[in-house]
């Protein structure tokens, strides 16, 4: 496998990660003496598998002190799972505003459906995140659906693999955790603008108070005017976040978090496939092009908070408990003109525009832009959609507590970890559900989504009207609510022989209830009380202000379960310079939600289960640099939309319609599996006295097998490349201190379009480059920063990721080139 990653353009990595695996030296320290973590009294450790950084990044992208991986809370070196840090000084000298920015710094991390100016899907080793559980802050979860500030952060952490001791019910691929900066005494100033136009500012204060220091507080806030590169797509956002320490006693320390964002910008569609079966011309069209633009279209807004406490307190004889609490809100309104599938003409049958029509392609499938014309010329016709859904609402909240100790039994130590947690989420969108609208309203049912006219991508863009008469959405309901209660047990057993053997396991009581089919079942209302679909009348009445109400009230989906997620793990050092490690996991994972056009449209499908088993290697020369590798087997089921001949156990009956379920019909179902097996390299710190660098490659093969469709049956999976690098450098030149480079290269491989594999969009190479000055030397009071995204100006398909079933495929950013000055006083 390495003389295959090695022959695949990985040579710079391979020179710095292979031999230094191959090489280690001869060290009789114990690896427990290697680097010990700070006492209790001076930094209480993070007892979650989640990756912390304490103190102060070096000079290295080598984050200080981290701890990750298990409850107990051992450091990166001891930890038998792969995670990578972005530390605070990477973020900078990359300028990263969004996540986006930020994993592309991890080959393991892809896009999965990330439009410009909308929060963005993720993959962590080719499984889609979820985004109710996928991303915490301070180890604690948030709501997905948000692009969650990066001025307060002081590291973002990626952890790849199963975690299920510290994330319960939660993705199968990894999760992403953004850590914040602790109050100390700093006043900065950031000011930044790209060749656009963009206006960025920030401030960054912080003071600790009192005669020993024993609280602090820290202040960030930041305001933003963008100039996008696609047309009509500009947008602003202001945020404001807060940070207080108070170390009450020598044996304790409270700290708590704040941080709220506004954000309006319009949002820009993907792209789809030709008929399905060709991707469009690249050179043809333009990544500023924004599809189906319309003068009327609203913009996006999200009002997001993000809030967490911790109390931590040492006990006496080492051992530590500490409770902590979440609360995440994400509200926004969407609202684009949503470039879908081929145009439309109007149906006198049903009173509606949902008749496909393209040129000389009658049967052409309706969910794809029309294909090419059978004389040759080009095709590309598409529809567009007025789409708006006001009043999103999604909640996390989660609270947790642990206690951790040390157990010696003559020649073994146990770490020994207990407690518990409890996490609801609830997800509430527009649909019915007894509520009162004027009579003279025209509702939908859920969100609005009206055809409003047709353009072509290789077309100028035609102006079209609003639909008439207007439309509103559905008033806001209930439709998935999940709380879990959990038991946390953990013991790591410190043998002799430098072995150690993690085994620990959550014990996690699931209730879910699912209300997602009431949507539309069982009946459509109408203003005039005509009969629903099924010829059941939909109960209407009029209140006192002469409104008309609405009840179609359902019984949720209940899905109850008491499960019990193992995790294992076994590391040995030869030296301490070196850990070998192996884990095995079980994680319950968060199903997604039905494709919209499917018999169970919006429906969230059961939870799932997913499996893991990872081998893998860190060392760790000179404290200065930390090299990994990684090889891992992964399980999931297979989730698409599957052509069903009969009613089945996910469509006994058409809930779209209300009608029964005819052969050809579509059903968002999770049939056969999905299996991934793959190789990740990683380095991290300083490689030499003039160059610390961030560089990862990661090779996948991601089949999907056992389906009931034999075409998509041992297929690589839609978005996930073969091969994957990364690889960012700062280089400092000679006989100029004050002046460093920042080179960077990555390499995406081929990524399948379809899930039969016929359609692909091809690789690509992007080349970044930045400078940083620093007039003085390090100790300067500031810095100035200059950073181009590919200078190339590469036209490439970033992603042909799919949003709830449905295939879309994105063009990437053209040249960005960002300016920023940092003033310290």
């Amino acid at each position: 496998m390495l003389r295959f990653l090695c022959a695949a353009s990985l040579l710079p990595l391979c020179f710095v990660v292979v031999p230094a695996l191959l090489t280690a030296q001869t060290d009789a320290a114990p690896p427990s003496d290697a680097k010990k973590a700070p006492s209790a009294k001076q930094q209480l450790p993070h007892p979650t598998t989640t990756v912390v950084v304490h103190g102060e990044v070096k000079d290295d992208y080598l984050p200080d002190l981290v701890t990750v991986g298990t409850l107990g809370g051992s450091t990166l070196m001891e930890t038998p799972l792969s995670a990578t840090v972005i530390t605070r000084d990477l973020l900078n000298d990359q300028m990263a505003r969004l996540i986006s920015d930020v994993v592309k710094n991890d080959a393991s991390v892809g896009e999965d459906y990330a439009p410009v100016g909308y929060f963005g899907d993720y993959q962590i080793r080719g499984y889609a995140l979820d985004q109710e559980t996928g991303f915490e802050v301070n180890g604690l979860t948030v709501v997905g659906e948000q692009n969650v500030p990066l001025e307060n952060k002081e590291s973002v952490e990626i952890l790849k693999g199963i975690s299920a001791l510290e994330s319960g019910v939660a993705s199968g691929g990894g999760l992403i955790d953004y850590v914040t900066k602790r109050p100390t005494d700093v006043e900065a100033v950031d000011i930044a603008t790209d060749h656009r136009g963009t206006a960025f500012g920030a401030v960054d204060l912080g003071h600790l108070f009192g005669a020993q220091k024993q609280v602090g507080a820290r202040v960030n806030m930041a305001g933003e005017r963008t100039a996008s590169y696609v047309n009509s797509a500009n947008g602003w956002r202001g945020m404001g976040a807060g940070a207080v320490d108070w170390k009450i006693t020598p044996k304790s320390i409270l700290k708590g978090d704040f941080e709220y964002q506004h954000t309006v910008g319009r949002s820009v569609c993907g792209y789809q496939l030709l008929g399905g079966t060709a991707v469009p011309d690249i050179s043809s069209i333009s990544p500023a092009t924004m599809l189906g633009e319309q003068s009327w279209e609203k913009p996006n807004i999200f009002d997001t908070t993000n809030s967490n406490a911790r109390y931590d307190y040492d006990l006496s004889a080492g051992w530590t408990a500490f409770v902590a609490a979440s609360y995440s809100h994400a509200l926004r309104d969407d609202n684009v003109v949503y470039a879908y599938g081929v145009p439309m003409t109007y149906d006198s049958t049903d009173d509606l525009y949902d008749t496909p029509s393209c040129t000389n392609a009658t049967n052409a499938p309706a969910y794809f832009f029309c294909p090419n014309n059978t004389d040759g010329t080009p095709g590309g016709s598409y529809g567009i959609y007025d789409w708006r859904e006001p009043g999103v609402l999604h909640i996390n909240a989660q609270a947790e507590a642990l206690v951790t100790g040390k157990i010696k039994t003559g020649p073994i130590t146990h770490d020994v970890t207990g407690g518990g947690e409890l996490f609801r989420r609830s997800v509430q969108l527009p649909g019915f559900y007894t509520y009162a609208y004027p009579s003279t309203a025209t509702i939908s049912d859920g969100p609005v989504y009206d055809y409003v006219g047709s353009e072509n991508i290789y077309m100028p863009l035609t102006p079209f009207p609003m639909e008439s008469p207007h439309q509103y959405a559905g008033p806001r309901r209930l439709y998935e609510d999940n709380h879990q209660a959990s038991l946390v047990v953990q013991d790591r057993i410190i043998l002799p022989g430098r072995l150690q053997f993690l085994a620990g396991g959550r014990e996690d009581s699931m209730h879910d209830q699912n209300y997602s089919p009431a949507a539309s079942n069982p009946c459509t209302p109408t203003l005039n009380n005509a009969p629903g679909p099924l010829n059941d009348p939909c109960p209407t009445t009029l209140n006192a202000q002469n409104q008309i109400v609405y009840s179609a009230p359902t019984l949720p989906i209940p899905n109850n379960k008491l499960i019990w997620l193992p995790q294992y793990a076994i590391t040995f050092n030869p030296v301490s310079s070196l850990t070998i490690y192996g884990n095995y996991g079980v994680q319950l994972s968060l199903a997604p939600q039905a494709s919209w056009f499917t018999d169970n449209g919006n429906q969230y499908l059961s939870p799932y289960f997913m499996r893991q088993a990872e081998v893998g290697a860190k060392y760790e020369p000179g404290q200065k640099i930390i090299l990994t590798t990684a090889l891992f087997h992964m399980r999931a089921p297979f989730f698409y939309p599957k052509t069903i001949q009969a009613p089945d156990s996910f469509c006994p009956l058409n809930y779209t319609t209300g009608g029964a379920v005819v052969a050809g019909d579509l059903c968002f179902e999770s049939d056969g599996h999905d299996t991934h097996d793959g190789i990740e390299l990683n380095a991290e710190g300083k490689a030499t006295s003039w160059m610390r660098l961030s560089a990862s490659a990661t090779a996948i093969r991601a089949i999907s097998d056992d389906s009931g469709t034999p075409s998509f049956n041992n297929k690589q999976v839609l978005n996930v490349p073969h091969l994957r690098t990364t690889f960012f450098a700062d280089l400092a030149l000679p006989h100029a201190r004050e002046l460093h480079l920042l080179p960077g290269w990555s390499y995406t491989g081929r990524k399948e379009a379809t899930r039969d594999d016929a359609v692909n969009v091809p690789g690509y190479n992007l080349f970044n480059l930045g400078a940083r000055y620093t007039p003085g030397g390090e100790g300067s009071h500031v810095t100035y920063r200059v950073y181009a995204d590919n200078i190339g100006d590469k036209r490439y398909w970033k992603d042909t990721g799919s949003s709830g079933g449905d295939s879309f495929i994105h063009l990437g950013a053209p040249t960005t080139v960002w300016l920023d000055a940092h003033y310290t006083f």
